[in-house]
């Protein structure tokens, strides 16, 4: 008789085992490359929304005649500065001014400003067009749809900084720009709204803690928690942001008010020069958007470094440090700021690979080599 052959079914240990790890590695790598190119199309689609904010902010200034205001993040016009006075830029022969100066400037920039201003959310009080409460008998209920502005005036915030707009001086507003010292005018052209929004979720709003007056952070991740509609704490009452594809509101940047010289009654609209704007000039000695540290470069392609006038933060608040910019931003009007996928900047070295001093918690991290940065015009 001629013997059967036995046919062996089924896979040994080793066999299982290479197969598992080729499973494996097949997934890491379909994972890893939908990671990359999930990364790729938040990066499209940031760069589009700062195309949309710098085409914006042009047509603003095209319409108004000067650059949107700088404002915190309850809406106020933003003032920074000893005292909580106006920042101004320092005089070269005022000692410590400087340091102080560039100190200061890193925190002024804002992340209400561009919906503010290029959409109009706000009612009547705000901005001089929309509803005021829910009475179809007010005036202003036929005013839809209700995004736009009228003009905001010389100051920038539809006189929140006149104080001479009472005759009882007891009853003037305190002239510093907040929200709810604005008096808008309620007829005549309206502005806007310039940003065009074709994503549910480019906007969303902030939650202000009413003690610090800033925005409220993510207990995880530290940056600013951004609530979308529908969701748990979202509040229709709390200011709205124009927020990146990774969830993080836009910063915007401008260079320094001209400081003005007050008048006898010190009104606060002529210290803040905020329709007016240095002019052009080949001087390092006056405000430009180089003075933000987290706008520099990362890295700069071959030969088009410059050097700025303020240095950095690597050696502390002194006047030595890394100085690197470029001719963009010492000529730019205006800038938008995304921190990028991973949602982390270091506001005060440009590249952040040496640390702080004594923070070693800061070194090596590299946070602004994902940033990205619009320059206007």
């Amino acid at each position: 008789m001629i013997p059967l052959n036995l046919t062996r079914f089924g896979f040994t240990i080793l066999e299982l085992l290479v197969t598992i790890t080729l499973i494996v590695i097949l997934v890491s790598a379909m994972v890893l490359g939908m990671n990359s190119a999930r990364t790729a199309a938040q990066i499209a689609e940031t760069t589009s929304r700062l195309m949309a904010l710098k085409q914006a902010t042009v047509w603003f200034k095209e319409e108004i005649g000067y650059l949107p205001p700088v404002l915190d993040d309850q809406r106020n016009l933003m003032s920074v500065g000893i005292a909580g006075g106006p920042l101004q830029f320092p005089p070269l022969s005022t000692s410590g001014n400087e340091e102080n100066y560039r100190s200061q400037i890193q925190g002024w920039y804002s992340i209400t400003s561009p919906a503010d201003f290029f959409l109009g959310y706000g009612n009547q009080n705000d901005d001089g067009f929309g509803r005021v409460g829910v009475d179809s008998a007010h005036p202003s209920w036929g005013e839809m749809p209700r995004m736009g502005i009228r003009h905001p005036g010389i100051d920038g915030v539809w006189r929140g900084t006149d104080i001479h707009l009472y005759i009882d001086p007891l009853a003037a507003p305190s002239g510093s720009g907040l929200r709810a010292d604005r008096r808008t005018q309620t007829s005549g052209k309206i502005f806007g709204p310039y940003l065009d929004v074709n994503n549910d979720q480019m906007l969303g709003r902030i939650l202000v803690n009413q003690q610090t007056g800033e925005a409220e952070l993510d207990p995880v991740t530290n940056t600013i928690k951004v609530y979308y509609p529908g969701e748990p704490g979202y509040d229709i009452d709390q200011p709205m942001v124009v927020v990146d594809s990774w969830g993080a509101p836009f910063r915007y940047y401008r260079p320094l008010y001209p400081f003005v010289e007050p008048n006898i009654d010190g009104d606060l609209r002529m210290q803040i020069g905020v329709s007016k704007s240095y002019p052009p000039s080949n001087s390092y000695i006056m405000p430009t958007l180089s003075d933000y540290i987290v706008l520099r470069p990362f890295d700069f392609p071959s030969d088009k470094v410059i050097d700025g006038f303020f240095p950095d933060f690597r050696d502390g608040n002194v006047v030595t440090g890394d100085t690197s910019t470029s001719i963009e931003l010492q000529t730019g009007q205006f800038a938008y700021f995304s921190s990028g996928p991973d949602k982390k900047t270091n506001d005060l070295i440009r590249a952040d690979v040496a640390g702080l001093p004594g923070q070693m918690n800061l070194e090596t991290d590299e946070f602004n080599k994902d940033n990205m940065i619009e320059v206007g015009p």
